[in-house]
C-alpha cells in the first residue's frame, strides 16, 4: 500500500513525496525526466529489502503502483515459465512484466486492490489503471498540454484547485459523497473502477475493463439453488480470505461483532498458523457501544482480541483535520471511529487490517433495498386520489420520517423510495436548498432525481432488492465506503482489505437470483447461514446497527458553536433561510437533521480551506 502521483508539464507534482508522506512513510521514490516526472511514497508490505522500491523500471517501462496483487505469486511462475526472470519477491515486479508480456489483457490476471501508472520511456506514453471495484483511489487532471494524476487531490497545485466544481457540490449535498468520474474541482476527475486511462501526445482516453454488474461477468456461474449458493460463496471466500492473510507485516482483522467482520474473522482463523489478531472499537457514550457482541464472537473463536475504548474527544479530535484528509466534502462521519480503530490499531503493531466492508452490497443486508421494495409494491397501483389523502394525512403528524414519504408515495417509483433512506437532501428538495435557477443552470432543469445526479442509464433494471443494490455497487461502495476506509486507514499508514470484495465473489453474488440472496426474505441470510457454521446465531442475530456516532448530541452540545455560525462562511447558492430553519428545528424541537448538517458544515469548511490556500497563493 502507498502512494503515487505523475505527470507531464507539471512541475509542482513533485510536491507529493510530501503531501503524500501518510500513504508511504517508509520510504520514496522520483523518477524525472525532462517534463515527466512520477513519484511514489511506500508502506512495505510485501518483500520489505530495497528490491520492492519505486518507481521500478524494466525495459523502457517504469511503474509507480499502489495496492496489492494477491495472485502474485500465481502469476510470477507463469512468467517464469515464459523465460522472465525476476530481482524482487514483490508484486510490483509481477505487473510491470506481466504489462510488458501481455499488455492491457495483463489487468484480467490480476486478483487484488490496486492504482498503478506505467510510463513508456520510449513511446511517452501512461499507461493509468484501478481495479476492477474501486478499493485504491485515483484522481486525475487533464487540460491542454498537461496530465497529472495522484491517490489523493492534494498531489495537484493549488492553481488546479482553484476552480470548484459547483455540480459536483449539489451531487454531494443529496448523497454525501461525489460520484466518480466528478471531483469538487473542474478538470480533476476520478478514474471510475474497473478502467485504465491511456495518454500521449495531449490525447487520452478512458476504457472500462470490467463491471461486476455485466451480464458476461457473472453469465459463467449457474447458480439455482440455496445450497448451491451456500457453498459457492463459503468456498469463494475462504480463498479471497486465505490469499489476503498474507503479508510481509502483521496482520489483523477488525470485529465489530456484526455478520461481516464476524464471518471475516472465523474464516480467517480456521485456517491460520496461530491465533488471528481481533480489534474492536467501543464508546463510552451509553448506547453506542457494542463492543461486547465483538468480544463474545472473539471468545468463540479463541483469537487474540483487544476491545480499543474511546472517550468523546477521540472523536471529536479527528474533526480537526478530518478534510484535510478527503480533500473534498466527504459526508459519512463514520469514518471518525474507524479513523480511531486505525491509529490505535497500528499502535498495537498491525499493518494491515481485514474488514468486513461490502457484505452489505452484495447479499443485500441493508434495510434501505426491503423498504424500498414493499414500499413500491404497497403504493404502485394504489389510486392517486387514495394516496394524494393519504399524504395530507401524513403532513398532519408533522413527523420527519413520515414527511419524507409524501413524495415517493405521491411518486411511487422503486428509485424514489429508495432515495428516502439513501439520500441525505432528498433530490426533490433540493430546490429549496439551492433555488430553481442554479439547478437549471447545472442540470438543465429544476425537477431532478438521484437518476440526474447519479447519471444512471435509461435502461438500468430497477425492479427488486438486487437492482437496488447495484446501484450501491456502481456508486456508493466505491465513492463513500471504500473512499471512508481508504482516507481513515491510511491516514495512519495501515493497509485495510476487504476479502467480500474479490472480484470473484463480486461476480457470483450477481449471479445468484434475488430471492436466493433473500431466502425466507432474511436479508444477508447467504452469509448468516455460513457464519451460523463456525458462531452460534445466539452470538449474532441481532439488528445491524453499524458505526454509531453521536452526532446530533454534539450538534446539541461540543459543537453547538459551530453549528450557530454555519452560515456565515457557506457559499452564495446555498439558501441561508433553509439553513437557519434545519439549525432551529435540530436545536429545539428534537428533530434531527445532523446528517445534511454534517454535510453543510463539510462545504463550509471545503470552501474556507479554499480561501484559505488563496490567500497563501497570492501572499507568495
Amino acid at each position: 500500500m502507498c502512494g503515487i502521483a505523475g505527470a507531464v508539464n507539471m512541475p509542482a507534482i513533485i510536491r507529493a513525496k510530501e503531501v503524500l508522506e501518510h500513504r508511504g512513510p517508509d520510504s520514496f521514490g522520483i523518477y524525472q525526466e525532462q517534463d515527466v516526472c512520477l513519484v511514489h511514497r511506500r508502506l512495505a508490505i510485501v518483500d520489505l529489502t530495497d528490491a520492492g522500491h519505486q518507481p521500478m523500471f524494466f525495459k523502457e517501462l517504469v511503474i509507480t503502483f499502489n495496492g496489492e496483487i494477491y495472485n502474485f505469486h500465481t502469476i510470477r511462475e507463469e512468467l517464469v515459465n515464459k523465460g522472465y526472470t525476476f530481482h524482487s519477491h514483490s508484486d510490483t515486479e509481477v505487473i510491470l512484466k506481466a504489462f510488458d508480456c501481455w499488455g492491457k489483457l495483463c489487468l484480467s490476471k490480476f486478483n487484488g486492490m490496486f492504482a498503478f501508472c506505467i510510463f513508456n520511456t520510449k513511446t511517452k506514453s501512461f499507461f493509468v489503471a484501478r481495479d476492477k471495484i474501486g478499493i485504491k483511489p485515483l484522481y486525475y487532471y487533464h487540460h491542454e498540454n498537461v496530465f497529472a494524476f495522484g491517490s489523493e487531490l492534494k498531489v495537484f497545485s493549488s492553481s488546479i484547485l482553484s476552480h470548484k466544481n459547483e455540480k459536483s457540490l449539489l451531487q454531494f449535498l443529496v448523497l454525501g459523497y461525489i460520484p466518480a468520474p466528478h471531483s469538487a474541482y473542474q478538470n480533476v476527475y476520478k478514474l471510475p473502477p474497473g478502467s485504465y486511462l491511456d495518454y500521449q501526445q495531449g490525447k487520452l482516453k478512458i476504457t472500462k475493463y470490467w463491471s461486476g454488474t455485466d451480464q458476461s461477468t457473472h453469465s459463467p456461474y449457474q447458480i439455482n439453488n440455496y445450497q448451491h449458493a451456500l457453498e459457492v460463496v463459503e468456498t469463494e471466500l475462504q480463498r479471497a480470505i486465505d490469499m489476503q492473510m498474507v503479508a510481509d507485516v502483521n496482520v489483523g482483522c477488525f470485529l465489530s461483532g456484526g455478520v461481516d467482520s464476524s464471518l471475516i474473522a472465523a474464516l480467517a482463523q480456521k485456517n491460520a498458523p496461530v491465533p488471528v489478531k481481533t480489534y474492536a472499537m467501543g464508546f463510552k457514550e451509553q448506547g453506542f457501544d457494542e463492543s461486547g457482541y465483538a468480544t463474545a464472537i472473539a471468545g468463540h473463536l479463541k483469537t487474540v482480541h483487544q476491545n480499543l475504548t474511546f472517550e468523546p474527544d477521540d472523536l471529536l479530535e479527528q474533526i480537526n483535520d478530518f478534510d484535510f484528509y478527503f480533500d473534498e466534502p466527504f459526508g459519512d462521519f463514520a469514518s471518525l471511529p474507524l479513523s480511531i480503530l486505525c491509529k490505535k490499531a497500528k499502535e498495537q503493531g498491525i499493518t494491515v487490517a481485514l474488514s468486513g466492508d461490502g457484505g452489505d452490497e452484495l447479499f443485500l443486508g441493508y434495510e434501505h433495498y426491503a423498504f424500498a421494495t414493499r414500499f413500491h409494491k404497497l403504493f404502485k397501483n394504489k389510486p392517486e386520489l387514495l394516496r394524494h389523502w393519504f399524504t395530507r394525512l401524513l403532513r398532519l403528524t408533522n413527523n420527519e420520517k413520515a414527511l419524507k414519504m409524501i413524495y415517493p408515495i405521491n411518486n411511487p417509483t422503486l428509485l424514489n423510495f429508495y432515495q428516502v433512506y439513501a439520500t441525505s437532501i432528498k433530490p426533490w428538495d433540493l430546490a429549496m436548498v439551492v433555488g430553481k435557477d442554479f439547478l437549471r443552470k447545472h442540470f438543465g432543469k429544476d425537477d431532478i432525481s438521484v437518476v440526474d445526479i447519479l447519471n444512471i442509464p435509461a435502461d438500468f433494471p430497477l425492479e427488486n432488492e438486487k437492482d437496488l443494490s447495484n446501484i450501491d455497487l456502481l456508486w456508493t461502495l466505491p465513492d463513500l465506503m471504500l473512499t471512508k476506509s481508504d482516507r481513515a486507514s491510511m491516514r495512519f499508514s495501515l493497509e485495510l482489505r476487504v476479502p467480500m470484495l474479490d472480484a470473484n465473489l463480486i461476480e457470483i453474488s450477481r449471479a445468484i437470483p434475488n430471492h436466493l440472496l433473500l431466502k425466507d426474505g432474511i436479508k444477508k441470510s447467504i452469509l448468516k447461514d455460513i457464519l451460523a457454521k463456525h458462531v452460534p446465531k445466539a452470538l449474532f442475530d441481532r439488528p445491524k446497527r453499524g458505526f454509531n456516532v453521536p452526532i446530533a448530541l454534539w450538534f446539541r452540545n461540543e459543537l453547538k458553536g459551530e453549528l450557530l455560525t454555519l452560515n456565515e462562511g457557506l457559499p452564495s447558492f446555498i439558501n441561508k433561510g433553509y439553513v437557519n430553519q434545519l439549525i432551529l428545528e435540530h436545536l429545539h424541537q428534537n428533530r434531527n437533521h445532523s446528517y445534511t448538517l454534517w454535510n453543510l458544515m463539510r462545504i463550509k469548511k471545503f470552501y474556507s480551506i479554499h480561501e484559505a490556500k488563496t490567500v497563501l497563493v497570492a501572499v507568495s
